[in-house]
């Protein structure tokens, strides 16, 4: 069974993000041209989308839980990444907190060498002065140049707002990442922006959605073969279950988004749930669908844990013009 979130949601506001505001719901950013998919550029498209998606996601563990080495150190999770370093420190610190005689100060900071070299400097902003944590109060976690291994580094700041009183069940969060770098086995991912996030959690399930909000959120991804540049539009979701502490994750992904490396926007949606099993490096089932400019579709269905289909419908009259398969080590860096 997973640690209650109760005792966790510290780390897991450092690590998993919300919308300073809150989600929202406005409309595409104008000026942006929505993409014609073609034969030419289908690869792209669904390269962008499976990135721009995983990398939010798939952090195999929730905020409380623990990742699969494999995942992690295969590809890049920026979030999990973070929220995973967060854990322990923040954990740790609010317990003894909880465990003193003395009424902490309403604003306390602590700093924490990392593994290799670099600090975690964790500040609470206790607001209501109640000495626990709860609605209102506000969480920064700032990562300097915080190395725990030779393969992976993080640098930068995230900040966040409880909107409710976290339970043993539920944690709701406002929060802003601000150019969290994060380098992970030759990929880094530079992350910005605001979502929201929810999380309900049970003793086998638990189910957490991501809301982009009003400001947007945005993740660079750059390495030896591949660099990309991902804005997600106000009120794309993306939701992951998993099920158990390190177990299956399903993903889906709902909105609309722009990459630099196909030069505009398209909407994505999962009408199957993409599910990833911890000891593989990729999902080995689910369908993801992209639409672009006048109903061109591509549709992205997973056949195993290394080969995903690619299914064109250029012209956007219904109908798949061609049909390939290409190994999801052309489509993940």
């Amino acid at each position: 069974m997973k640690p209650n979130l109760s005792l966790l949601v510290a780390a897991s506001a450092l690590a998993c993000l919300g919308a300073c505001g809150g989600g929202g719901d406005s409309a595409p950013a104008s000026g942006t041209k929505t993409v014609a998919i073609s034969s030419t550029n289908q690869s792209d498209v669904v390269r962008a989308s499976l990135n721009g998606g995983l990398a939010v996601s798939f952090t195999q563990g929730s905020l409380g839980g623990t990742p699969a080495a494999a995942n992690v150190t295969t590809r890049t999770h920026g979030l999990g990444v973070v929220l995973q370093r967060a854990l322990a420190v923040t954990t740790a610190r609010r317990q003894a907190i909880a465990s003193a005689s003395a009424h902490p100060a309403a604003v306390t900071s602590d700093t924490t060498p990392c593994g290799v070299s670099g600090t975690l400097t964790v500040a609470f902003d206790d607001r209501d002065g109640n000495g626990m944590l709860s609605k209102g109060d506000v969480l920064t976690g700032t990562f300097a140049q915080c190395q725990d291994s030779a393969a992976l580094s993080i640098n930068g700041a995230v900040a966040i707002t409880l909107t409710g009183d976290p339970s043993g069940m539920v944690f709701d969060a406002s929060a802003v990442f601000q150019n969290v770098v994060v380098v992970d086995s030759g990929v880094t991912a530079t992350i910005s922006g605001t979502l929201a996030v929810e999380e309900t959690d049970g003793s086998t399930l638990t189910d957490t959605k991501f809301t982009v909000g009003s400001g947007g959120f945005a993740v660079a991804l750059a390495s030896s073969g591949y660099d990309d540049a991902i804005a997600f539009d106000a009120g794309m979701t993306i939701t992951t279950s998993q099920i158990g502490g390190n177990a299956q994750t399903s993903l889906t992904l709902a909105g609309s988004f722009t990459a630099s490396s196909i030069g505009g926007r398209v909407t994505i949606a999962t009408p199957v749930p993409l599910v990833e099993d911890p000891a593989d490096a990729y999902p080995s089932a689910g369908a993801v669908r992209i639409t672009g400019a006048s109903g061109s579709t591509v549709l992205a269905t997973v056949l195993s844990a290394t080969q995903v289909q690619l299914q064109l419908d250029a012209n956007g009259d219904g109908s798949f013009e061609s049909t390939s398969t290409v190994a999801w080590s052309t489509l993940i860096p």
